[in-house]
């Protein structure tokens, strides 16, 4: 039983050395790219990615019905598009005064249709939230509502 354990153990280690280098082959030998070789793969990449959808629907509110525990007050932004595709939205880095940048995106795990983003609820509430996809301006929400 030792011995058949000692077999295996010995086994193994063979194999993650093997692995390890395989790995290291792989990263030594991997040829040279540019720059010019990689922006036509992200042209190609952009040209994949479906369309920005038209959004029928933008609503933003502040959740602070009362809830068992103590749970967080959050804001959520919903959007309904007109897209078999799935989306999801991120806050974009560059600041605003006015108010709260969402960028859509191709992927995420909403149902196809809809897309929500949930932040906690920032004091003050923005005056308004833009949502933009590939640059452009798709969508704007003027009013956050508050429910109680």
């Amino acid at each position: 039983m030792v011995q058949a354990i000692d077999r295996l153990v010995r086994m193994r280690a063979a194999a993650a050395l093997a692995s390890l280098g395989m790995l290291a082959g792989c990263q030594c030998h991997w040829p040279h790219t540019s720059d010019e070789q990689i922006e036509p793969d992200r042209v190609a990449d952009a040209e994949a990615a479906p369309a920005c959808p038209a959004v029928t629907s933008a609503k933003a509110w502040v959740n602070r019905m009362p809830t068992i525990g103590s749970e967080p007050t959050r804001m959520i932004v919903m959007l309904d598009v007109d897209s078999k595709d799935s989306w999801f939205m991120a806050p974009l880095d560059m600041p605003s005064a006015t108010g709260l940048i969402l960028e859509l995106k191709p992927g995420g795990a909403a149902v196809p249709g809809t897309v929500a983003y949930r932040q906690m609820a920032p004091a003050p509430l923005p005056d308004g939230i833009r949502i933009l996809c590939r640059g452009s301006e798709i969508a704007t929400v003027s009013d956050v509502m508050i429910v109680q």
